[in-house]
């Protein structure tokens, strides 16, 4: 346990600073747009919406390049990693292109939600100034999968600290309007993002194409692109991909939801979901390390390491969840004031930050070994496990609690804390139940 926690430690230090640093970006963008005005704040919001779950289904879809990796490199078979890393590029600008078409068509995808016709007109805006910035992304998650494969976040966490830089900058420039520059509101803040996102897919190929040892790892070998060669890295990104867009698809639809009872409440969902997203990107760093650490022991096939590198990965991810959970109880109305001077939207938010404090305990956990079971490459079975969780779960209960009982957005809320204690449940018993299957094989 000792060895696990210090590797843990080791790795997810970097990794969840990291996952932080992409977390931090849409803070300020949230709290630079929510400063400049509460309606672009639902602009920004309501277009988001789509986009984050295009982004979302994306990084499950390439997920196999941290699974493959790490396989590879607990196996020793360094060049496949770089091999695994070349063939993931093309992967993510293929994806990061469907992505981009489907943002350059926001409006009419908003209004088909039932979005208020303003509501869907400002939202569509947004979506098509961020639409060039999804290619980008999904470059960069290939490189950021890679490194944290081959067990070298480090150079990911520097590059995301100086992206946080340059977004601060640029929302100062194009939000408020500054150095001749209109001000845009929640379009300038897209634009941002964009550019943002661009700098880090160019930055990060730059580095890895040049980085020490890329002799040792194959970086700069001709590689088979041919579909049969990378069959493994897609299949376990379609159920990555699934498992992600199950659980995104059914937040998404509560954002939606939120919208239909009014843009006080969107607003209050962003500024929730904003704070929520801080200690969950903690846990998502942590999930991520636990990954790599039991895609290393599964490519030894060490099924001890295995089990113990999944149950500490949870242990850690509750020492560092259960002091945050308490920030968010204790200090709802001073995290709700950072972010608006709307005393209404304020009002509104704080009830929703203290359901997310009891939400973050399972949603994180759930996350953790959820992970931990695609390092191991249980694919189909969490994906199902997902989906009847967020999707045929969460959903109809969120309906009825907000609409039926009239709890508005805190029904909203509500349904996801019950959603999170099922996944959580079933996604343990799943990882220990192969386990035990392992154990029994051996």
């Amino acid at each position: 346990m000792a060895r696990q926690f210090s590797e843990l430690v080791r790795l997810s230090f970097p990794v969840v600073l990291q996952r932080l640093g992409i977390m931090t970006m849409g803070i300020v963008d949230t709290m630079m747009v929510g400063r400049f005005s509460a309606q672009e704040l639902a602009y920004q919001s309501i277009g988001y919406v789509p986009v984050s779950s295009v982004i979302i289904i994306a990084i499950g879809l390439m997920m196999g390049i941290m699974v493959l990796t790490s396989n590879a490199y607990g196996a020793g078979d360094y060049k496949k990693c770089g091999r695994i890393w070349r063939r993931g590029l093309p992967y993510g600008l293929a994806l990061g292109m469907a992505g981009f078409v489907v943002c350059l068509f926001g409006e009419p995808i908003l209004l088909m939600l039932d979005q208020q016709p303003d509501i869907a007109r400002g939202g569509g805006v947004v979506m098509q100034a961020i639409a060039i910035g999804i290619p980008m992304t999904c470059i960069m998650l290939a490189c950021t999968f890679f490194l944290e494969g081959i067990n070298r976040p480090l150079p990911g966490m520097l590059f995301m600290l100086a992206a946080n830089l340059l977004n601060i900058l640029l929302n100062w420039i194009f939000v408020y309007g500054h150095f001749g520059f209109d001000a845009m509101g929640a379009e300038g803040s897209a634009w941002a993002t964009s550019l943002v996102r661009t700098f880090l897919a160019a930055g990060m190929v730059y580095f890895i194409w040049n980085m020490k040892g890329h002799d040792l790892f194959g970086i700069r070998q001709k590689v088979d692109l041919r579909l049969h060669k990378w069959q493994r890295l897609r299949h376990i990104g379609y159920g990555a991909g699934l498992t992600n867009g199950a659980e995104h698809s059914g937040f998404a639809a509560l954002q939606v939801f939120a919208g239909w009872i009014g843009p006080l409440t969107l607003g209050a969902f962003a500024i929730a979901f904003n704070v929520y997203g801080i200690p969950y990107m903690i846990a998502y760093g942590i999930a991520g390390a636990t990954s790599v650490r039991v895609g290393i022991a599964f490519g030894r096939r060490d099924h001890r390491d295995l089990v113990l590198a999944g149950s500490c990965g949870m242990l850690f991810n509750f020492i560092l969840m259960v002091p945050l959970l308490g920030l968010l109880l204790i200090y709802p109305v001073q995290i709700s004031g950072a972010f608006t001077t709307d005393t209404a939207l304020v009002a509104a938010t704080v009830p929703l930050i203290i359901l997310s404090a009891w939400m973050l305990l399972f949603d994180s956990a759930q996350t953790v070994i959820g992970n931990g079971l695609r390092g191991r490459r249980d694919i189909w079975v969490p994906t199902a496990l997902y989906f009847f969780s967020y999707i045929m779960v969460m959903i109809p209960l969120a309906y009825y609690l907000a609409f039926t009982l009239e709890r508005g957005a805190e029904g909203l809320f509500e349904s996801t804390v019950y959603a999170s204690i099922i996944s959580f449940i079933l996604l343990t018993l799943r990882f220990y139940y192969l386990s035990y299957l392992d154990f029994r094989q051996r």
